[in-house]
């Protein structure tokens, strides 16, 4: 009997070790399991009316009010922006927190009514069909690019803070920094093992993102004419039925390496036991990002639309920039533009 619990034991074991580390679960990345699918985080503690409030706020009042729901303009953008501007509605719209709870219910397929969440892969498409006014976030991707074209629309970029585009690796990877050359190789596919870039002798499994994401958009522009290698990949049960593939994102084991803004990763807890790497020898630390000597620093945005001529959009960028938007935008953990 106890060499057949034993024997019961060990196939339920190495049952187990098979499911978790079949591709389909293994690299399965983040679920986008919150905010209606739409988030891989959870980001419930930044909406306008949450009770557990991680939200900055002024210390002094706004000076910008807009009192009127019907004058508000409506907010989208990535993931990781969403805490920045949630807290400035929250600082500008009169009763934006009564507002969204009342309409929680009928909105909740775009987290919100005036203060919506639908990340950068649909956001892009509700700016470019007038459905939001300001999209919060990294600049679009070529496709959405080529989708705004499509439709005939033109967009504005209002630079309102700082960031970095960042690598990082396991943190038993002996590695703390890489050239702009030796990752650009990597992601092309001319380096496939970590001796070739000093580290230990370990095959290099580089992660990408979906094409359509922030982070997949902003590694296009720094890759420029080089080509990334084509992406892991897995397979998954599509909820509209068939198979589908999905590419894999980022699984901490020993060779892996992967990318994203900073904020996302520290600010937002994306990761667990990674460390972020220097590039050419700079790390991007809040210094190196204001001055920009980080090789990869980057702006955040708010696009709107040049046909978008509404007042309290104008209004609402001035705010953006002014000391009191910028204590929002630093406080919540980007850097600002001064």
């Amino acid at each position: 009997m106890i060499i057949s619990f034993l024997c019961i034991g060990f196939l339920i074991l190495t049952t187990q070790y098979a499911y978790t580390n079949r591709p389909a679960i293994k690299y399965k990345g983040h679920d986008f399991e919150y905010m209606n699918g739409y988030s891989s985080t959870d980001l419930s503690a930044f909406l306008p009316y949450a009770t557990n409030s991680q939200l900055i706020t002024l210390e002094e009042p706004s000076q910008l009010i807009i009192e009127n729901e019907s004058d508000m303009p409506y907010l989208d953008g990535a993931e990781a922006c969403y805490p920045v501007y949630s807290a400035i509605a929250k600082a500008v719209y009169k009763d934006i927190d009564k507002i969204e709870e009342h309409y929680k219910s009928d909105y909740s397929h775009s987290n919100g009514k005036i203060v919506s969440f639908t990340n950068t892969s649909v956001g892009y498409s509700r700016l470019f069909n007038g459905e939001i006014d300001m999209f919060f976030g990294a600049k679009p991707s070529q496709s959405q690019l080529d989708e705004a074209k499509d439709l005939g629309v033109e967009l504005e970029y209002t630079p309102i803070g700082k960031e970095a585009f960042v690598f990082f690796v396991n943190q038993n990877n002996p590695l703390n920094s890489l050239t702009t050359q030796q990752i650009k190789d990597i992601y092309h596919g001319d380096i496939t093992n970590w001796k070739e870039v000093g580290g230990d002798s370990h095959d290099i499994v580089a992660f990408q993102r979906p094409e359509r994401s922030g982070s997949q958009a902003m590694m296009n522009y720094f890759m420029g004419d080089v080509s990334l290698k084509v992406p892991l990949t897995y397979e998954m049960q599509s909820a509209m039925g068939g198979i589908i593939t999905e590419v894999a994102q980022y699984y901490n084991e020993d060779g892996a390496i992967g990318y994203t803004f900073k904020y996302f990763l520290e600010g937002l807890n994306q990761e667990e036991n990674v460390k972020i790497l220097s590039v050419d020898g700079i790390y991007p630390n809040v210094e190196n990002i204001k001055n920009q000597s980080y090789p990869i620093s980057t702006f955040l945005y708010c696009v709107t639309l040049k046909s978008n001529e509404k007042e309290n959009v104008k209004k609402l960028k001035e705010f953006l920039l002014s000391s009191q938007g910028q204590y929002i935008i630093e406080k919540t953990g980007y850097c600002g533009l001064n």
